[in-house]
């Protein structure tokens, strides 16, 4: 299996050049979408790792950013309650199939593409992801069933 780091090489995903003001907001934005890459590509426990290095004669700061990869995990099922059998198909229809890299960035797309379809009041709250360690898989729930109303 080839890593996935190579894939980020070309990519600028820190939003700080060489020579410039060294800023932590910077760093945190770049760690953001560090971890958003992986977790597209299944690398959902991807963690990054500064080490940093403090030059104070040049007044410099040499930063290396460790990526604990972890194992990608892919699409295992995908189970929907509380919605009838074509709401459940027509929503199947806007997800990846069984199998795939799991993207756990789709989740909160998926409410935002299908909130025409969808109870009103659901959210990504209504949904558990399972993983299945030994299989590298996920489960997705999806509880959408609405609670009773209590009365006054």
């Amino acid at each position: 299996m080839t890593p996935f780091w190579p894939l980020l090489e070309h990519t600028f995903l820190i939003p700080i050049d060489r020579g410039e003001l060294f800023s932590v907001a910077g760093i945190r934005v770049g760690f953001e979408n560090i971890e958003r890459a992986y977790r597209q590509q299944g690398y959902v426990d991807a963690t990054p790792e500064p080490e940093t290095e403090v030059d104070d004669d040049r007044r410099t700061i040499d930063l290396v950013i460790k990526i604990g990869q972890q194992v990608q995990y892919r699409l295992g099922s995908i189970e929907f309650w509380g919605v009838n059998a074509a709401t459940r198909e027509k929503l199947m229809e806007s997800l990846p199939k069984s199998g795939e890299v799991f993207d756990a960035t789709k989740l909160d797309e998926f409410f935002r593409v299908n909130r025409t379809i969808l109870p009103p009041e659901a959210s990504g709250d209504d949904v558990r992801v399972e993983r299945d360690n030994k299989l590298k898989r996920v489960r997705i729930l999806n509880d959408l069933r609405v609670c009773p109303q209590q009365a006054n």
